[in-house]
Formats: C-alpha cells, structure tokens, sequence
C-alpha cells in the first residue's frame, strides 16, 4: 500500500467511523433506536472508505464478492439516514412494517450483484478487477451510479422535509428560541448530502475523466468526512437533548376539529388578556402545554386558536409580546439598563435569539433601535 495523503487519512476516516459505529452500538442510555440506526450508517461507510481505499491502491481482497456487493450499500445509506432523523425528531419512535419496504431496493439490488458477478463474470477477482479499473460499459456504469444516488438523493429530502416539520410544530409549542435550535441538525443532513455528492463523483470520475482525478476527489471526500466527525458529530453525541421529540399527532392540522367559532374567540380574548394583565411572556421557557393548562383547553385547541385568531404560531405570538415591551425598554430616555438586560427581562435567555427575532420585526438590531429612539 502506498502511504501517501489520501491513503493515510482515508484510514483514519475509517477508524474514527469503525470507533463511532462501536459507541452507537454499545451505548444504550438514550436514543437506542437512533443509535443503532446512526452505527449501522457510519460501520457501512467505513466498509465503503475501505473499499474506495483498497481499489485505489489496487490490493485484492479474500473477500473479493463482499466488497463487490458492497456497492449496494448505496442503496442502505439513504434510508438509514432518513430513519435516523425520523427516530431523533418524532418521540416515542417505533418501527412499522412499512419502514420495511424502505429495505426493499437494497435487497433486490444484492440479488442484482450477485447475479451479475456470478453467472456474467468469469470469477469474483476477474468483476473486481473490471470494477476496479472502470473496465465497464460507459453508458451503463453511469446511468447505474445515477440511479444509485438518486436514490439515496430522494430519501435526504424527505429527511430535510422531516426536519422542516419538526422546526413548524416546535415553533406551535415553545417560546423559547433557544429549545428550537435545529442549525446543528440541519447542518448533519447537508452535510450527508454533500457527502453524497462528493461520493458520487468520486464513482463517476473513473468513467468520464483521467486517472489522476480520482485521488482528488477522494482527498477532498474522506477530508470532508474528517472535517464532519470531528467537528460536529461527537458534539451530538455528546449532547442528549440536542432533539425534544415531538409526538406525531402534533402535525396534524385542524381538519377534524370541534372547535366552535364563539368558543375560539373567547379563549382568544382571554388569552390576549391573560399575556397583557399577567405577562405570561415574561417566563423564558413558557409552552403551549403551560398556557393551555392555566386556561383549561387542549393544547391542539390553543394551537388552532392562537392560529386562526392571530395568524401566527405559537412561537411568533409569545415573542411578538416580548418584542413589543423590549422596544418601550430601549426607546425609555430615563432607563439604564443594557441591552443584555433588557433581553432577560422581556423574556429571552439567548442574545443570538433575541438579536435575529428583533431584527425580522422592526428591520433593526436593538442597538440600532435604541439609537435611533434615543437620537
């Protein structure tokens, strides 16, 4: 094996992934079923650096047949990843028998392999050398490998779409900005889809390009896995609360519900007297399940009243409070108080939190605010 660049980090990709699979697996304090799905997906691709590294540097294997079946892994990867976030966003999570049809490709695609490396290839050595040498069909060796990514492509979406939904019904049942921070997650699925992306160029470069092209790809593709695992995986993991969990009914719209017109105006009129005369806005960590408790109503009916009489979530509705007594704050000649101060006593807990939803309000940070009330 030649020891150079590519070659040494790709094995300390596929140690550090052979490592984080072996935690997943053996930690069972929380998320277990997120867990295990999330070590299944990082074990598979260490199997596949593993692979890219040994045709790389053109050394046979004794298990030449697995690590040409291994090329259907592609067809493991987007599911698990789209069962993962499934498993991290909604709470409870459980497996159904239609979760199993998610599998199905990958099965017809081994049955696919094997019979392609068995009965068309002289031998398990003599397909590993075809593939190894992009000795296939062009035409066909491409439209394969598109087919393959568009696969997993269609399930990173659908986990986008997961992580979309999760960011609408949080905002109907938190105020606090910061339970609802979702950049790290969302950085973990765009940072599969770029994995995705540098992978499938890394397949294709043999086919449409000079040799030389291949250790390129493959160094900027395993120095984004390094980059990834080290810079924000282990920081999920260390992190249990980075998802609440949602329970799935929660997304369910108002289609089915009983909810009169006289009562959704009423409960709206006590809820606006409610945030006025008590400033029930001022808890930072104030819920939809909190408010609906102190006025007697289902926290879907609250959700849909809060909906329907003011056209904001539940989010947007507490915070619009906070921003409204924040801004008397700041225009106040005769106060002292810093901007810092006046974000805890309207309500917020994050100076990034309070600084974003002030700004989307009044198009002005606080202290631009504050400066041009005070001339």
């Amino acid at each position: 094996m030649n020891f150079n660049l590519n070659t040494v980090l790709s094995l300390l990709v596929a140690f550090q992934l052979f490592f984080i699979a072996l935690f997943l697996f053996t930690n069972g304090v929380t998320k277990r079923k997120s867990n295990v799905l999330l070590g299944i997906f990082f074990l598979l691709l260490a199997i596949n650096v593993c692979d890219i590294l040994f045709q790389i540097n053109r050394i046979s294997s004794f298990f030449s047949l697995f690590f040409l079946l291994d090329d259907a892994f592609l067809l493991l990867f987007g599911p698990l990843i789209y069962l993962y976030t499934l498993s991290v966003v909604y709470e409870p999570f459980t497996y159904t028998r239609k979760h199993v049809w998610h599998f199905v490709p990958f099965a017809i695609g081994v049955l696919g392999l094997f019979f392609l490396y068995t009965l068309v290839g002289s031998s398990y050595q003599n397909s590993l050398v075809v593939v190894t040498n992009a000795e296939a069909p062009k035409g066909a060796a491409l439209i394969f490998i598109v087919l393959l990514y568009l696969h997993g492509g269609i399930y990173l979406w659908l986990s986008k779409q997961a992580l979309k939904t999760y960011d609408r019904v949080v905002k109907e049942q938190y105020s606090n900005p910061g339970r609802i921070d979702l950049g790290w997650a969302h950085f973990m699925v765009n940072s599969f889809l770029i994995i995705w992306v540098m992978g499938m160029a890394q397949s294709m470069v043999p086919y449409i390009a000079q040799g030389a092209y291949v250790n390129i790809t493959l160094f900027f593709f395993v120095a984004y896995l390094f980059y990834f695992i080290n810079r924000v995986l282990f920081r999920a993991l260390r992190d249990s609360k980075m998802f609440m969990g949602i329970p799935y009914t929660t997304a369910e719209k108002y289609a089915k519900s009983s909810l009169s017109e006289d009562k959704r105006k009423k409960f709206a009129e006590a809820l606006e007297s409610k945030m006025e005369g008590e400033q029930w806005y001022l808890n930072p960590d104030l819920t939809l399940k909190d408010v609906a408790q102190s006025l007697g109503l289902p926290s879907k009916e609250l959700s849909q009243i809060i909906n329907q009489s003011f056209d904001k979530n539940f989010f947007d509705f507490v915070n619009s409070y906070r921003i409204d007594l924040a801004k008397t704050l700041l225009s106040d000649d005769n106060s002292a108080m810093t901007i810092q101060e006046v974000m805890y006593a309207v309500g917020f807990s994050s100076k990034s939190s309070f600084n974003t939803i002030f700004k989307r309000k009044m198009k002005q940070t606080p202290s631009e605010f504050r400066s041009a009330s005070l001339g």
